[in-house]
């Protein structure tokens, strides 16, 4: 950790485009199940569950809508969605593939993306619509706590991120004017306590952290940066560009690049180096990314695309290279929140 923060301390600036090494063999697509959201407004938002070795379709069912979020808590059969426009969270039976019950949020909360902890016991996910963090219990299937994650009046809550012991909260919060500056704030996940609260930039969108350091996507200014948390407050020790709109953030399991979705237009994704924050683009085929999630041994990307019609990218980051597609199951064009689920052994 200390050669890491030392070379981030010395890189203040995005460093210059990586070149692509191909010399890795390629990585083997696993199984297992990629769930997916489809966010087509109107009474036509679905989740699918997609075979992630061979595109076939598992199953599908209509969710409310506009969902963005999706998470298979742990020690639990239940997958959910945040259904965003409908202020609420789906709950769906695993094997199924059909919704058991929705969880009501309030009105207005806007859930938008989420994050499990650890043990599967709750799920959190930032309130879009203000400024706070909503808490569900998985045994009970109920909201049963809201943290306002931010001080700054009219903020708008977007991502979260849970420790791996449940004990600290981190969210990003666009400021009033969406474009405008933001701020990433960390929590008490136990109490809701918001123990401080920093600047970060033009419209942060997501927060990853790896032990002391945070990294943040900043998405009007089209960098991620990196922070280290040890202290009172957060300390800037990096900036990696990221063009354009970096929203969503996976880390790979040698926690050497970081998985970046690009929101921009057309459809492209970066692996940006953590120590030389050196950054690196692939191309994709669709008009802009959704959100990802990676498999078990970090190899592979699962990375929604936006298009006609939407699909999902498989996609080798030791290569970064494309491996091939997956076509949404209803042929629409709006996939978006995805969560990988290995094969389970019964």
């Amino acid at each position: 950790m200390a050669r890491r923060l030392a070379l981030l301390a010395a890189l203040m600036v995005a460093a210059a485009t990586a070149t692509l090494v191909g010399s890795a063999a390629p990585s083997k697509v696993p199984n297992g199940t990629i769930w997916v959201t489809e966010r087509t407004p109107g009474g036509l938002s679905t989740v699918a569950a997609i075979d992630a070795a061979t595109g076939e379709s598992q199953g599908i069912t209509p969710v409310g809508d506009a969902p963005i979020g999706i998470t298979h808590p742990n020690g639990t059969n239940k997958i959910y969605s945040s259904d965003e426009a409908a202020d609420q969270l789906s709950v769906i039976d695993r094997d199924t593939v059909t919704v058991i019950r929705t969880i009501d949020t309030g009105s207005p909360s806007g859930p938008h993306h989420m994050m499990a902890s650890a043990d599967g016991r709750y799920i959190y996910f930032g309130e879009y619509h203000h400024d706070m963090v909503g808490v569900v219990d998985t045994r009970l299937d109920e909201n049963i706590a809201d943290y306002q994650a931010s001080d700054v009046m009219g903020a708008h809550t977007h991502a979260v991120w849970i420790t791996p012991n449940g004990k600290d909260l981190y969210a990003t919060n666009e400021g009033p004017v969406q474009a405008g500056p933001g701020t990433f704030s960390k929590l008490d996940a136990r109490t809701g306590e918001l123990i401080w609260e920093h600047p970060v930039g033009n419209r942060p969108s997501e927060v990853l952290v790896d032990h002391d350091v945070a990294y943040v996507s900043v998405r009007v200014d089209n960098v991620v940066r990196a922070y280290d948390i040890r202290g009172e407050m957060p300390v800037l020790i990096g900036t990696a560009e990221a063009n354009s709109s970096p929203d969503t953030l996976s880390l790979t399991n040698d926690r050497g690049t970081l998985i970046v979705g690009l929101r921009g237009t057309p459809a492209r994704m970066a692996f940006i180096d953590t120590e030389t924050m050196a950054t690196y683009y692939l191309s994709l085929p669709g008009t802009t990314t959704g959100h990802q999630w990676l498999s078990r041994n970090g190899e592979i990307t699962f990375m929604a695309l936006e298009g006609t019609p939407g699909k999902v990218a498989v996609v080798d980051n030791r290569t970064r290279a494309l491996v091939t597609t997956y076509v949404y199951p209803n042929g629409r064009t709006r996939p978006h929140g995805v969560f990988y689920e290995p094969q389970q052994v019964r």
